[in-house]
C-alpha cells in the first residue's frame, strides 16, 4: 500500500502577518454593575495561535484566561500598572504597550515567528497574543500576552533584571530586587546549550535592530539536595523584605535527613543534575551552584573573582526581556550618533551589534566555565 506523503507544517502567509479580527465582548466587571461592552481587536490571530502551539498552550484555555473578568477589570482600571500576572492562570502576564512598542512587535513579528519556529528553546520572551481593547466610552488599551518566566511551584527568593550600560558595564535595571554579586556554575552540557542559544537569540535581536534588552533571572536557594527539591520533599520559608532564607532540613528522597552543607562543593560541578532529567526547556528550573563574587561598579571583568565561601545549590529561572523598547528609541536617535566616533561609550545605546557582543560577554562571566572545563581546553 502506498504511503501518504507527510503533511507539510503550516506556514503563515503574508496575509496572516497583516490580518486582524474584530468583535464585541460584554462582561460584568463588578458584582453590582451592569455588563460592560468592549470592542476587541485581535492582531495576527493565526500567527499567535501557532506560537501558542509552540508553547504547548491550548487555545481554548488561553482564550478563557485572557478574555476573563480579571483581565478586563485590569484594562479599564484608571490606576492600572504596566503589567499584570493573572492570578487564576499564572502562565501569562498581561503587559500594557505604548503605540511605538506595539509597532515594533508588529514589525519584527515575521522574523520573530521564524526564529521561534527554528529555535524552540529560545530565551526570548514568548509572545502569545497582541490586542487592542476599547471599553465603551473609554480609551484604547494596547497589550500583549507574554509567558511568565518566573512561574514556578517553588519560591523565587531573589530576582535580578540585568542589562548593559552605555559604558559596557553590568547594571541592575528598574524592578530588580538587588545587584548581582554571584556567578552560577552550571552542568557543562547545560552551559554550552545555554550560551549557544543566547548567541542565536542575540543574533536575531541584532538583525532586527533591538538594543537595551536585559536578562531577567529568578533564583531559588535550596536547603536540600536537588533531587529532594524536584520531588517536593522539603520546604523553605522566605521572609518578605529580607534576603535571608530560613532553611529547614527534612526527609530526602531516601528517607534520610538532608543537610544543606553536605550537598555543596567548591571545585567541581559533578553533583549537578543531568540536564536531560530536569531541564526540558532552557531557562526553566536550571540547577546551578551560586558562588559569591567581587564586583566593582558593574565591571564585567571583576565577576570572575570568587570569594572564599562555599557555594549554594540554587535553581534558576531566566530569560531575555525588554526587547520592544530599544528598537523604537534607536529609530529616533540613531541619526544623532552617526557623526560620533565609533569608540564613543554612548554608542552602545544605539548599536545593536556592540550591545549584543557585550551582552554575550556578560553572560559568559555570569555562567563561567568550571575548572575541569578549563583544564580540558589546555590539554
Amino acid at each position: 500500500m502506498e504511503e501518504k506523503p507527510a503533511l507539510r507544517e503550516w506556514e503563515p502567509s503574508d496575509l496572516d502577518f497583516v490580518s486582524t479580527s474584530n468583535f464585541s465582548l460584554q462582561c460584568s466587571i463588578g458584582s453590582h454593575t451592569a455588563n460592560a461592552k468592549f470592542e476587541w481587536v485581535d492582531y495576527r490571530p493565526a500567527v499567535f495561535r501557532k506560537l501558542q502551539e509552540f508553547g504547548e498552550i491550548d487555545n481554548d484555555d488561553y482564550t478563557d484566561s485572557i478574555r476573563g473578568h480579571e483581565t478586563l477589570k485590569f484594562l479599564i482600571s484608571p490606576e492600572k500598572a504596566t503589567s499584570l500576572c493573572l492570578q487564576h492562570d499564572d502562565r501569562f502576564i498581561i503587559k500594557i504597550l505604548s503605540k511605538s512598542e506595539m509597532k515594533v512587535l508588529l514589525e519584527i513579528l515575521p522574523k520573530y515567528f521564524h526564529h521561534l519556529k527554528k529555535y524552540r528553546r529560545s530565551l526570548l520572551p514568548k509572545f502569545y497574543g497582541l490586542y487592542v481593547v476599547k471599553p465603551q466610552g473609554g480609551k484604547k488599551v494596547r497589550f500583549v500576552v507574554v509567558g511568565n518566566i518566573l512561574r514556578s511551584d517553588i519560591s523565587i527568593h531573589k530576582k535580578f533584571n540585568l542589562g548593559i550600560s552605555p559604558q559596557g558595564r553590568l547594571v541592575s535595571k528598574a524592578g530588580a530586587e538587588e545587584d548581582l554579586n554571584v556567578a552560577f556554575h552550571l552542568h557543562a552540557a547545560v552551559r554550552h546549550q545555554l550560551l549557544r542559544q543566547i548567541k542565536h537569540d542575540c543574533s536575531f535581536l541584532k538583525e532586527v535592530g533591538v538594543t537595551e534588552y536585559s536578562l531577567l533571572l529568578g533564583m531559588h536557594v535550596c536547603s536540600a539536595p536537588f533531587e529532594a527539591v524536584f520531588q517536593g520533599h522539603y520546604t523553605t520559608t522566605h521572609k518578605e523584605g529580607s534576603d535571608d532564607t530560613e532553611k529547614k532540613t527534612s526527609d530526602g528522597p531516601d528517607g534520610t535527613q538532608c543537610d544543606p552543607a553536605e550537598d555543596m562543593t567548591t571545585d567541581d560541578n559533578s553533583g549537578l543534575s543531568c540536564p536531560i532529567e530536569f531541564e526540558s526547556e532552557l531557562g526553566i528550573r536550571m540547577t546551578a551552584r551560586a558562588v559569591n563574587t567581587h564586583r566593582k561598579e558593574g565591571n564585567l571583568a571583576s565577576l570572575c573573582h570568587p570569594r572564599k565561601q562555599p557555594p549554594d545549590n540554587v535553581i534558576l529561572h531566566l530569560g531575555i526581556v525588554n526587547i520592544l523598547q530599544g528598537h523604537s528609541k534607536l529609530k529616533h536617535v540613531e541619526h544623532v550618533f552617526r557623526s560620533l566616533q565609533s569608540d564613543s561609550p554612548m554608542i552602545l545605546a544605539v548599536n545593536p551589534k556592540v550591545y549584543s557582543t557585550h551582552f554575550e560577554e556578560f553572560l559568559c562571566k555570569i555562567f563561567p566555565e568550571s575548572e575541569a572545563e578549563k583544564i580540558m581546553k589546555e590539554l
